[in-house]
């Protein structure tokens, strides 16, 4: 090699290392900014044995809140009022003003049986009620006749949610959920048996969703329509991840419903400053039961957020292989590899991207 080209070498060697350099310190002082964040117990204090958990050597975890960012005490019903099945074991209920459903694992396992072939017969009208099919529902409205008006709505909703999840349930091809829309929150208690504050119910596994005019009506629907869509593509013995489900339902419910909840924007602020759960725990809850009210709505959106950030991080199929991974009983920090690539060859370098993400928006644009 003759000198000239021994000078390129070295000229670009040193061009690439300046570069290197840069960019470390670059995102090292992004990172400084952000605030440190801790989890030294349970995250959900409520009794120890509603807690569902996935490791059974974990110990308890509490979210971390900074300085000035802890929720102030609340006066709404206790989480497990927010979600306790009322009339049967597979109905659960929706708060009108909170938003914060919890379907069961039995009630997720039964929904793939919607992928099933053949011809089914449709629920009754009930008294009052007049029906109309739609290419991808069967709606029940307490009128004279179904307006118009209403099969336009939720067949647009529909075509929204799956710009999404298309991939996720092939077969509202063939099958129909199933809207039960009252006039009123009297005739809706007495078809539903459900209590003075429940806004919606829904049957995941039967397709079916109960609901009465009000201005939360079109993000319920959005919320429970997503569990049907999105847990349909997970099997009975492996349903899906709560944290993943309740996420993309709150997800869809804000971005393709526009009915964001009143609490989610408050503790997102929170999550930007710090707050929050480590991965580990945050994954590891399959249960809300028995759940301080606070903590569950700091759960919710940070699984919310993480949710967004995995759909609009990468384009393509990756959100797609990541979910497959999961249905089909590959662990999260193997079936995130698989679908992300590097960096995301484990769970905390997922957290430690997201974290800068929330900060900068530098990764998949979330805060723009």
């Amino acid at each position: 090699m003759d000198i000239l080209s021994k000078l390129r070498v070295l000229f670009w060697g040193l061009v690439i290392g300046l570069w290197g350099l840069f960019m470390y310190q670059y995102i090292d002082s992004d990172m400084t900014s952000l605030k440190t964040f801790r989890v030294t117990a349970n995250p959900f204090t409520g009794k120890p044995d509603s807690l569902a958990i996935t490791r059974k050597t974990a110990g308890p975890v509490t979210p971390y809140f900074p300085p000035g960012t802890a929720p102030q005490a609340s006066t709404a019903p206790q989480q497990g009022s927010l979600v306790k099945p009322i009339a049967g074991p597979e109905i659960m209920d929706v708060a009108d003003s909170d938003m914060m459903p919890e379907h069961s694992a039995e009630d997720k396992a039964g929904i793939p049986a919607a992928r099933d072939s053949g011809e089914e017969a449709y629920p009754e009208a009930p008294p009052g009620f007049a029906r109309k099919v739609t290419r991808h529902f069967v709606v029940y409205e307490e009128a004279a006749e179904v307006s118009k008006e209403l099969t336009d709505t939720v067949e647009s909703l529909h075509g929204n949610i799956m710009l999404d999840l298309i991939a996720f349930s092939p077969w509202t091809r063939e099958k129909k959920v199933f809207i039960f829309f009252a006039q009123s929150q009297a005739t809706y208690r007495k078809i539903t048996g459900r209590p003075e504050w429940s806004g919606g119910a829904a049957s995941l596994s039967e397709r079916k969703i109960y609901l009465y005019k009000s201005d939360e009506a079109f993000g319920i629907l959005a919320h429970e329509l997503t569990h049907i869509y999105f847990d349909s593509f997970f099997p009975p013995s492996n349903p899906s991840p709560l944290w993943l489900s309740e996420g993309i339902a709150t997800y869809v419910q804000s971005e393709r419903g526009y009915s964001t909840p009143t609490w989610l924007k408050q503790n997102l602020k929170r999550i930007e400053n710090g707050s929050g759960f480590k991965f580990n725990d945050l994954l590891r809850i399959e249960n809300l039961q028995g759940a301080d009210e606070d903590n569950v709505r700091l759960w919710y959106a940070q699984s919310y957020s993480l949710a967004r950030f995995l759909m609009k991080m990468k384009t393509g199929e990756s959100f797609y292989l990541f979910c497959k991974g999961l249905r089909d009983g590959t662990p999260a920090a193997q079936a995130l590899y698989r679908a992300y690539g590097m960096p995301y060859n484990k769970l905390s370098s997922l957290e430690y991207a997201w974290r800068y993400d929330l900060k900068t928006g530098k990764i998949s644009d979330v805060n723009r």
